[in-house]
């Protein structure tokens, strides 16, 4: 890395209230040269004005971050190394929504809506390992592929086709070790969201 870094100076007194060197100016001098990407600027002044209280205290706020933002991101759920066998899983949980990662195979990693197709019991909670998921309420079971397995008491149920009942997946997504989840059955996939 060369010694002395040369940069255009910032306007106004700002320049003298931030540190240097700059990741740009470091940039510019890596023997080993950055993406393009990280070399694009993209400075967008957004004011300095005032943040409505009520964005940390109002129901339609959350509501709309809920909707607008949880419900649509895709969100970092665990590591691959936390589920490393066939059976182990993590619970995802973001304001009302639940969500099960799970190794079914050596290579396969899947989610599902964390909750019983029965009375929406949540069927698990916290992390662990398991062969199969079940309803602690009614007792459905569910396999790691989503499957319905069993039912007691199915004869109350002839008006389900129970052999098409399977756990509603969750989209899911993988970069740099990371299982990234995302609720919307419409999303983009990872790698543009990501860039």
């Amino acid at each position: 890395m060369a010694s002395k870094i040369e940069t255009d100076e910032m306007p106004g007194s700002f320049a003298d209230l931030v540190p240097r060197p700059w990741v740009q100016d470091l940039y510019q001098v890596d023997e080993h040269p950055p993406p393009a990407s990280l070399l694009e600027s993209s400075f967008e002044n957004l004011s300095s004005a005032d943040v409505s209280v009520e964005r940390y205290y109002s129901d339609e706020w959350h509501r709309r971050e809920v909707a607008e933002v949880w419900q649509k991101t895709w969100q970092m759920a665990c590591r691959v190394e936390e589920i490393p066998n066939v059976g182990d899983f993590v619970t995802y949980d973001i304001v009302n929504d639940s969500v099960i990662v799970v190794r079914t195979s050596a290579t396969d990693i899947v989610a599902y809506v964390n909750s019983c197709l029965h009375r929406g019991t949540a069927l698990c909670d916290g992390a662990g390992t398991t062969t199969e998921f079940r309803c602690p309420y009614h007792g459905w079971i569910y396999r790691l592929d989503g499957s319905l397995k069993s039912v007691p008491g199915a004869w109350d149920f002839s008006h389900l086709d129970l052999k098409k009942t399977t756990l509603p997946r969750v989209n899911v997504g993988f970069w740099g070790g990371f299982v990234f989840i995302n609720l919307n059955p419409d999303c983009g996939p990872l790698e543009d969201y990501l860039g």
